[in-house]
């Protein structure tokens, strides 16, 4: 009703003005914009359009902008379409852009051709779920270039693949000292990502670092904005980032290139959660003032506050000095990490300068301590603050006082007044159909699995009968496929089609995919081509995915490239669990995770857990996982190993039992290695100083060594003696 009302004044006014009104569908807009003068109005009629690539370019004034609003009925733009707009006092607002694709470049840029776009705005709009096929892809939402211009409450949400939501380009001089205002829009969900190229927001680029961009960001909620450490990243100088609301969010606000930004009243809300931060500090002259930050749990890059450690006589692209900041009247509320020197390694070893830390408030409930110095601290000067901890102490700066502080803000009350404000959230998970479906062997098992509908329960009913399958078992809706209760013998799937393909292959819109009780079998089927792997992501993959892997068991496969759990390149699990399950037999990798070696920092699966599963004669490496590179915009994967036993593992020349390049968090727990690795190492790592990996509690018996970079993973509990299995004869490997 108030945006009818808001139509029917400004149509008021335009028609006192003398101004024309045109109705007409979408396509036609960029026509009549060539004769449309300045208050003239463009109604879109309703409806849902489809395959556009549009092209406005129109002339307003100040006091008389062209405006193109969709009729109140709503206009959905979908399909491979995108606006290109240009010109000057221009106003779109009202279009929705749902479940598409931007045939190339941002889904809405400030500018067509060569003509940029001042004085323009975007506003009520909607952009969800615009990803192309494969999320490793890279565009953004919105692209804004030239001045003046305004993006305002619109929900941006829906973003699977590698680009910015919304960027600010600084590339030539008519697009610096910009001035324009992004306000009161809702930055809805966004998965980790796994890789550097995911923020939310990025104003300029390193070669724009002492630039003077004048972007002002305010009254946005940033709400789960996880897609890479930067939520906010700031490339530029003189920039202000105000009454902003960050919910949840694993990341930060970023100063990472750029001087005299200013950052205040925003308020950050944790919870709790993994790896939600605050801001981050790099370069000089920046005033950071009147935050606030409650419950944020991320540490290093992640932390509440971080002023990073500096490279000498650094490139601007690297890490240039902290100095000058002016950081007052700031409360942290339950926040696990300040951090002063953020980074230090043999590269940054330049702590901050002159930095003024005053009257600020810190409280903490659980911790006895105030920040973390990673490096020497007298380059800053703390006066005037107050602190309530479990104990107090003496800390120069600081007094100890019994605080008073406002509570963190609910989701409800940071929300008001940002987004468009019509468009819900999907609810269509609540649409459950639970099954089960019952396959006796030698029914069509795709078939079924086709047919199924979402949340469905299919059941493999015959015990130790054979399921020969032609073509892959695709999950691209929430399934589990799983043993019927009480069979004596696992189901056993066969592969036997004319091409070779996965077995169970996980596509975009699986969701929680399960697959329980089930053995899959590489035994041959005469004139048939083998299986290329057991469960498999599929090629082109744009959503994130979770995968159960339980009591399955994955046997005689006799080719080099066959893998039993695999995730592709270009493709991302938010957790990956494979638990109970025996590989043998195998001259591939049982888990591999390691298609993404670009070293760019990129990884295939976010949290991964391994426990108590049995690996026994395998030619290719039972566990691979891989992220390259030395990136740190992510804190993945976590990775953890529990109660694994592996006999007669990967014992050609190089060969490791379980390689894991880079994961930033990792345990291995409990394991057994037996007769494994003797070419090579049981245990192949390549970590750094900064990545937290436990070895402990496992034992080595005539088995390869463990490979460490830095000498400081193992933990304790190592032990030498030769297993003792339940029942190896029939491969069960638990250790008496």
């Amino acid at each position: 009703m108030k945006r009818i009302t808001i139509l029917l004044l400004c149509l008021l006014t335009a028609l006192a003005a003398g101004a024309k009104e045109y109705r007409v569908a979408l396509g036609e807009v960029a026509g009549v914009l060539k004769t449309a003068a300045p208050g003239d109005r463009i109604v879109i009629e309703s409806g849902t359009y489809r395959d556009l690539e549009l092209k406005w370019v129109g002339h307003g004034t100040e006091q008389a902008p062209i405006r193109i609003e969709a009729d109140p009925e709503g206009a959905v733009i979908t399909g491979r379409s995108s606006l290109r707009l240009a010109g000057e006092w221009i106003e779109v607002e009202g279009l929705d852009f749902l479940d598409g694709c931007a045939p190339k470049g941002a889904v809405v840029e400030f500018r067509c051709g060569k003509e940029v776009a001042n004085n323009c705005r975007l506003t009520n709009c909607v952009i969800d779920r615009y990803n192309p096929v494969r999320r490793d892809i890279a565009n953004s939402y919105i692209a804004l270039y030239g001045r003046h211009n305004r993006v305002d409450h619109c929900d941006l949400t829906g973003k699977l693949n590698l680009g910015v939501t919304l960027v600010v380009i600084l590339n030539e001089e008519r697009n610096l000292q910009n001035c324009h205002r992004i306000d009161h829009n809702l930055f809805g969900y966004r998965p980790v990502y796994g890789s550097n190229g995911a923020e939310t927001i990025r104003v300029g680029t390193s070669h724009e670092a002492y630039s003077s961009s004048n972007t002002i960001i305010e009254d946005n909620l940033f709400d789960r904005c996880n897609g890479e450490v930067e939520v906010v990243s700031i490339k530029s100088s003189d920039n202000i980032i105000r009454n902003n609301r960050f919910w949840e969010c694993e990341g930060v606000l970023a100063l990472r290139h750029g001087d005299r930004n200013e950052v205040c009243g925003n308020v950050f809300v944790g919870n709790g959660k993994r790896n939600t931060g605050g801001v981050r500090v790099v370069n000089a002259g920046h005033r950071i003032h009147d935050n606030r930050f409650y419950s944020l749990a991320g540490g290093r890059f992640f932390s509440a506050l971080a002023l990073m450690n500096a490279v000498p006589n650094s490139l601007p692209n690297r890490y240039c000095l902290v100095e000058d900041i002016d950081i007052r009247d700031n409360l942290f509320v339950d926040c696990t990490n300040i951090e002063f020197g953020t980074g230090k390694d043999q590269e940054r070893t330049l702590a901050p300068e002159r930095v003024l830390f005053e009257n600020n408030t810190i409280v903490n409930r659980s911790l006895c301590r105030l920040y973390i110095a990673i490096d020497r601290l007298d380059g800053i000067t703390f006066r005037g603050n107050r602190a309530e901890l479990p104990e107090s102490y003496k800390a120069d700066g600081f007094k100890f006082v019994k605080a008073k502080v406002a509570a963190a803000p609910s989701y409800e009350e940071m929300a008001e007044g940002t987004g468009a404000g019509r468009h819900p959230v999907s609810n269509d998970f609540m649409e459950c159909y639970f099954g089960p479906i019952e396959v006796a062997a030698g029914e069509d098992l795709p078939t079924a699995v086709e047919r199924a509908k979402e949340h469905d329960v299919i059941w493999l009913t015959t015990s130790g009968g054979d399921y020969v399958i032609d073509r892959a078992l695709v999950l691209d809706k929430e399934l589990v496929i799983a043993a019927a209760e009480g069979l004596a013998e696992r189901p056993v799937i066969r592969f036997a089609g004319d091409k070779t393909d996965n077995m169970i292959t996980l596509a975009d819109g699986c969701g929680d995919a399960t697959v329980r009780g089930i053995a899959f079998s590489g035994r041959p089927e005469p004139g048939k081509p083998l299986a290329k792997a057991g469960i498999s992501t599929a090629v082109d993959m744009i959503e994130p995915y979770r995968l159960t892997v339980e009591d399955c068991e994955f046997a005689d496969f006799g080719e080099g490239g066959f893998f039993a759990v695999k995730g592709t390149k270009g493709t991302f699990g938010e957790s990956v669990t494979i638990r109970g399950c025996l590989f043998r037999n195998l001259s591939g990798d049982a888990v591999n995770y390691a298609d993404e070696r670009e070293d760019k920092g990129r990884y295939s699966a976010d949290d991964m857990l391994i426990e108590n599963c049995s690996f026994y004669r395998l030619l290719g490496l039972p566990i691979n996982i891989y992220r390259g590179g030395s990136d740190e915009s992510t804190a993945g994967p976590y990775v953890t190993i529990r109660g694994c036993n592996f006999e007669d593992c990967c014992n050609k020349e190089r060969g490791s039992v379980i390689r894991a390049i880079g994961p930033q968090v990792m345990t291995i727990e409990e394991c057994n290695f037996s007769n494994s690795g003797r070419g090579g190492v049981s245990i192949r790592l390549d970590e750094t100083s900064w990545e937290k990996i436990d070895i402990r509690n496992c034992n080595f018996w005539n088995s390869g060594r463990i490979l460490t970079m830095t000498e400081k993973v193992v933990r304790g509990g190592i032990t030498h003696n030769k297993p003792r299995y339940v029942d190896a004869e029939h491969f069960d490997f638990r250790r008496k």
